[in-house]
């Protein structure tokens, strides 16, 4: 069964289309914002992504670039914004349908059903939605008791105590992105003043630092607008 994500800020659209998706015999669901997508693709498989333009957080253009790079999802834009350049824009960071607002219900499950399809043949099997992790099997080990990162070779990184709460707080999350400003302040920052640059800086030193003890790269990656996310198995030790 198509899985399809919808994500809509107009919450009486979205139930409504969700609704008339699963009536169609397809499995959807729905958010309304850009942190809430990435926080159910982190944690579920979706085959195709409806993508509303304007959001609260973040615009679909930037979700849908993302998807573009990072994953196998169908992209189809449903938005108010018709003009030339919107579309283009739209196409551009990887849309495979662009549709402008009111659709017809019938003819977006087609294009749906249609698009899935097409999907199928390309990859001859459903694939995981989100491909953010590094594929290793072998996790990471996080130290709490002698403040170490030990990699899954077993070459250690001794962390400060930012370092630790940093990398604490993302192996907590499970693999769905935390918000930078959580982190900022985590860290005893102001989200709005100029120590907000201390997040990146930590960050900066503990690639080096982990790069240098281990010769591999610091599985965190740096979500779009959301946040930053380990991206390796991890557990705790």
């Amino acid at each position: 069964m198509t899985n399809v994500i919808v994500v809509e800020d107009d919450a009486d659209l979205r139930d409504g289309l969700i609704e008339c998706l699963r009536l169609s015999g397809l499995a959807a669901s729905g958010v309304g914002s850009a942190l809430e997508f990435y926080q159910e693709l982190a944690a579920s498989a979706f085959d195709i992504a409806v993508l509303d333009v304007n959001l609260p957080d973040r615009d679909g253009y930037s979700i849908a670039g993302f998807l573009a790079e990072k994953t196998s999802l169908g992209i189809i834009f449903m938005t108010g914004r018709g003009q030339a350049e919107d579309r283009i824009r739209g196409f551009t960071n990887g849309a495979d349908l662009y549709f402008v607002k009111p659709v017809d219900p019938k003819e977006l499950v087609l294009a749906i059903t249609n698009l899935a399809r097409r999907l199928g043949e390309r990859t001859g099997t459903a694939e995981p939605a989100i491909t953010i992790a590094t594929g290793e099997k072998t996790p990471w080990v996080l130290d709490r008791v002698q403040w170490r990162l030990i990699a899954p070779s077993a070459q250690t990184v001794q962390l400060t105590a930012k370092e630790m709460q940093l990398v604490e707080r993302l192996a907590a999350q499970g693999g769905i992105p935390v918000p930078r400003n959580e982190l900022i302040r985590l860290l005893g920052h102001d989200v709005l003043g100029p120590e907000s640059r201390g997040l990146d800086a930590t960050i900066r030193r503990l690639r080096r630092k982990t790069l240098a003890a281990t010769g591999r790269q610091l599985p965190v990656q740096t979500v779009q607008a959301v946040g930053l996310v380990f991206s390796a198995p991890i557990r705790f030790a």
